[in-house]
């Protein structure tokens, strides 16, 4: 039988503490710089960091990595049973000299029971996180990273004590937990921006800081004194649940009430009246249109919108409702070539496109893939920098990242209840993101030769992908959200200019502070999925292969 408690904490317990936080991330960054992918190597810090940024950190990897249910089952046991063993050793060796220490037995018997309670936990965020890697959008993460950061100051307790729930925790142990959110965020970016070499020092620092904050966590909740029937953390966890769900709901609500009470844009100048260029604008994700030609761009020009339903006999766009927006992307593709090539005959001009989110994903798959359009210059206005990082197989079937595409249709029914938008992983615009992962990646890398080509992105693009995220087209950075930038007085007069042929100025400040964004976001990114590993990717060009990009685009739209 073991002792009620263990042998006291001497130095050496302090020693291995620090050997093995520090051991652990470099072992990972060693394992990750010779076998990738290079995206999660701005994850190796968190491998040690006290929990639950620890689990995450795992789940993330769990959720990409695992081709079959059986295979997330080993791999969820082996996860729960090695971060047993590395939080019981981890917890006796922070243990405060003067206090009892509880017995392995005891430790390990918390350890394994916070590992299951924290996982449950998580789950829903490494969700949401997953879903940023698939659609490379800036809100899912938004919503995720801070959720997490809010559940680890209220259960970083859990696997110290039994009646960790009931300890409102002290500042000390929160200031750790803020100093590891800090740290592995800040070292981590470090990691994604830097040269090679400097993995190595940072991952000594992080192993160094996480074993400080292990300490100081453990200290903290060990010296805490327990107020009876006062379940804090339960209640804590129950009010960010509210505060989320809460949330989303009003702000749903508030949108449609807004989009409701806004005044119309105003009709557009009739192509009869106006000798401006041609242009056709294109709307993004869960758009409507009611057929009626609007003034969505300032200047003279002869506007069209794009039709996500089709044209009719005269090529001119239908009246469409937001479902959609949810057919495939090579499918839209061939109905934009059409609606343009109506619009050439039409006015006897080549055309400019103005396209948002996945409009520009849209757009630049029909030029790219279309050799002789008739158009002579597109501006693609907060565009999916990164899409189809990860993959899921179709319902019903196994791959990669089996899982997590399995719970994005209970995200996307809690997600459907709150606001006006319908999502389902396999909605045909999502599949067609994960199967032509390559050929989407590469949009943004390569032109189509005599086309005059802007992308506006606003800051919180560097939310929805990691470094490294190229994007080796002309580019101006705004400071606003994606989605918001049509209705952008500056980002107008970016529009006319380039729709125009006259010069930008790409050179702005605000470039710097969106590659900062994401170097600081790239650590709560989970990893790209290697794209050798991936059957349905085996017959796709590399993304920065723009000749073969461009034919592999020609074969998907005939």
């Amino acid at each position: 039988m073991d002792p009620p408690v263990s042998s006291p904490v001497g130095p050496r317990d302090r020693v291995r503490l620090v050997a093995t936080t520090t051991g652990l991330v470099l072992l990972e960054t060693a394992v990750l710089s010779r076998l990738g992918p290079t995206t999660g190597i701005a994850l190796a810090p968190q491998v040690s960091a006290p929990a639950p940024l620890d689990l995450f950190h795992d789940l993330r990897w769990l959720a990409v990595y695992t081709p079959a249910w059986w295979v997330v089952g080993v791999a969820l046991m082996l996860l729960v049973g090695v971060r047993t063993l590395c939080t019981a050793a981890i917890v006796g060796w922070a243990w405060p000299a003067d206090l009892p220490r509880p017995s392995r037995r005891e430790r390990l018997r918390q350890a394994a029971l916070a590992s299951l309670i924290l996982v449950a936990v998580l789950v829903p965020w490494v969700v949401l996180a997953f879903a940023t890697a698939v659609f490379s959008l800036s809100y899912t993460w938004i919503v995720a990273i801070p959720v997490v950061v809010m559940i680890s100051l209220v259960v970083h307790g859990a696997a110290v004590r039994p009646d960790w729930w009931r300890i409102r925790p002290r500042g000390r142990a929160v200031g750790a937990v803020v100093v590891a959110v800090v740290a592995v965020t800040g070292l981590g970016a470090v990691v994604a921006a830097g040269p090679a070499w400097v993995r190595w020092p940072i991952a000594v620092a992080a192993g160094v800081v996480n074993a400080w904050c292990w300490h100081r966590v453990v200290d903290a909740t060990a010296r805490t004194v327990v107020v009876p029937r006062r379940p804090f953390a339960v209640v804590a966890l129950a009010g960010i649940l509210a505060v989320v769900v809460g949330g989303a709901a009003a702000g749903f609500a508030v949108a449609v009430a807004v989009e409701d009470d806004r005044v119309p844009t105003p009709r557009a100048t009739p192509f009869a009246a106006s000798d401006g260029p041609p242009i056709l604008v294109v709307k993004g994700f869960n758009s409507r249109w009611d057929g009626l030609e609007r003034q969505w761009v300032a200047g003279d020009f002869r506007i069209r919108r794009f039709s996500y339903s089709g044209s009719d006999g005269q090529g001119r766009g239908r009246p469409y409702g937001r479902s959609a927006t949810h057919a495939r992307i090579d499918t839209l593709a061939v109905r934009m070539r059409e609606q343009v090539a109506a619009l050439a005959r039409t006015t006897g001009e080549p055309v400019g496109i103005v396209a948002e989110s996945e409009g520009a994903l849209v757009a630049l798959t029909y030029l790219l893939g279309t050799p002789d359009a008739p158009v002579d210059a597109i501006v693609v206005l907060s565009p999916l920098v990164s899409p189809g990082r990860v993959s899921y197989p179709a319902p019903g079937r196994v791959g990669w990242g089996v899982a997590a595409g399995g719970l994005l249709d209970a995200v996307g029914a809690v997600v459907e209840r709150l606001g006006p938008v319908t999502v389902r992983s396999d909605t045909p615009l999502f599949r067609s993101i994960v199967e032509q992962a390559p050929l989407l990646q590469g949009l943004l890398r390569c032109r189509a030769p005599g086309v005059r080509a802007l992308a506006v992105l606003p800051v919180d693009t560097g939310l929805a992908a990691p470094l490294p995220a190229r994007v080796r087209i002309p580019f101006v950075v705004r400071p606003a959200f994606h989605g918001g930038l049509l209705g952008d007085g500056v980002t107008a007069r970016l529009i006319a200019r380039t729709l125009r042929g006259q010069p930008v100025d790409t050179e702005t400040g605000w470039g710097a502070a969106e590659r900062g964004v994401q170097a600081l976001a790239s650590p709560w990114q989970v990893p790209s999925l290697v794209p050798s590993l991936e059957p349905a990717w085996s017959d796709r060009p590399a993304p920065d292969d723009c000749p073969a990009l461009r034919r592999a685009l020609a074969d998907l739209l005939r």
